[in-house]
């Protein structure tokens, strides 16, 4: 299914400047200001509604359309999806699941058209059991807040309007998470590889064990805490300040660009120019500001 999350951050603001009616891309037509064409593949294959997933599950990927995404880790035995609403739901406006051999797959409602699908202001939560390591995690967010924590080698997260929060748990290979307009927070433990952006919103970090590490900010701030160094990273931000927490004895190499703003440290540093070395220098951090200020900190004891 293609990424639905540009697309409905603007459908609204050009559906009202040009008074369209029938715009779609290849899932989605929006015939009114009501009704809405809402269509994916295998959709005859889906349930549903609540469920309990018996079937051994090893990844998720979940495409919703606007909400609230929970998905957090249970002392249960199985998999559990549950969805909540204000409004009374018919089985078509629901929750709808799919689970093709170990893969879950869970969609906003069903596959159809002329769906009235306005302010259901729906609340999704997925109960995943502690002994399950899934291989991966896929979420697609249209509009809405999603706040996932569960253990996961690969994590792809992806929202439109609205903010993710991560918590990650064990060792996992990759991160990657993208917002279009809101914040990104992530709490990790140890990961090969960690990738997030934010075009409009606040990325705040902390975490153990981190290999290769890189941050991009559109519009907003970055802070980071970094309790063992990457051995790479790159942070960016275009009109913000960058915070970055990092131990006492770091062994750091650290470029810093800036455009605008300014550059202070509270670690000691031998200082070259635009390079300051800690210890023997062994990680390397590159760090850039179009407009905003630099800030090195220590890590309190």
């Amino acid at each position: 299914m293609k990424r639905l999350n540009r697309f409905f951050a603007s459908i609204a603001v050009v559906a009202m400047m040009l008074g369209l009616c029938g715009c779609s891309n290849s899932d989605i037509e929006v015939l009114d200001i009501t009704k809405t064409n809402y269509l994916y593949d295998n959709g005859d294959k889906y349930e549903a509604g609540d469920r309990d997933i018996t079937e051994k599950i090893e990844s998720i990927n979940i495409a919703y359309m606007s909400g609230e995404v929970v998905m957090t880790e249970t002392d249960a035995d199985v998999v559990s999806i549950k969805e909540t609403s204000p409004k009374e739901l018919d089985d078509k406006r629901k929750v709808h699941t799919w689970v093709d051999g170990s893969t879950l797959y869970v969609r906003y409602c069903a596959s159809a058209r002329g769906l009235e699908l306005n302010n259901l202001d729906k609340k999704l939560t997925i109960d995943i059991p502690k002994n399950i390591e899934l291989s991966d995690v896929k979420l697609e967010l249209s509009s809405g807040d999603a706040d996932i924590s569960c253990s996961a080698k690969n994590y792809d997260l992806n929202a439109s309007s609205g903010g993710i929060n991560l918590t990650q748990r064990g060792d996992s290979d990759s991160i990657n998470m993208e917002v279009t307009s809101g914040g990104i927070s992530v709490n990790y433990e140890s990961v090969d590889k960690i990738n997030v952006s934010a075009s409009s919103g606040s990325i705040y970090l902390k975490g153990n064990s981190v290999n290769d590490f890189k941050s991009e900010v559109t519009s907003g701030n970055g802070d980071y805490t970094f309790n063992q160094l990457p051995k790479s990273a790159s942070l960016s931000a275009s009109s913000g300040n960058i915070n970055i927490y990092i131990p006492k004895d770091a062994d750091l190499t650290l470029t810093a660009k800036k455009s605008s703003g300014d550059m202070s440290t509270e670690h000691a540093f031998t200082k070259d120019g635009d390079t300051y070395v800690s210890g023997s220098g062994t990680n390397k951090m590159n760090v850039s500001v179009t407009s905003g200020d630099i800030m090195i900190k220590d890590i309190a004891e």
